[in-house]
């Protein structure tokens, strides 16, 4: 899958990938990013990178969206684009996250949490702010 987005995406750099795998659309990578940030799906990892997706049948509502934000987009089944769209004010640059970035701060906040869990009740909250201002400044 990884291979095919990327053969793709190196094509068609200011487009969202949507590649149909079964009863699912797949989106990986900054593009995961912004579908994230637009319709709240939830990010899963894969390999170094991340993933979402959706089922088939919500494919027309997400067309709709994405039109409506001017963001470009290929629709892939199987090895042929079925669906394209190409704004002249393409809006996707607007969306591009720091993969890096994001990775990082969920680092950190897998971090956080690890150590609240792990401290619950050992520490007064005074000192659980302290550890915590020491992880996000590491």
């Amino acid at each position: 899958m990884l291979e095919k987005y990327y053969m793709y995406k190196t094509k068609y750099r200011e487009y969202i990938v949507m590649l149909k795998y079964g009863n699912f659309y797949e989106i990986l990578g900054n593009d995961a990013l912004i579908m994230n940030k637009i319709f709240n799906y939830k990010l899963n990892k894969l390999s170094n990178t991340f993933k979402v997706g959706f089922p088939v049948s919500s494919l027309d509502n997400i067309i709709n969206k994405l039109n409506n934000y001017f963001i470009n987009y290929i629709v892939v089944d199987k090895y042929e684009i079925t669906k394209r769209k190409d704004f002249d004010s393409n809006n996707y640059d607007k969306y591009i996250f720091d993969e890096n970035t994001l990775k990082y701060n969920l680092i950190l906040v897998n971090e956080i949490t690890k150590y609240l869990n792990d401290n619950l009740q050992n520490e007064n909250i005074t000192i659980k702010l302290e550890k915590i201002k020491e992880i996000i400044n590491e």
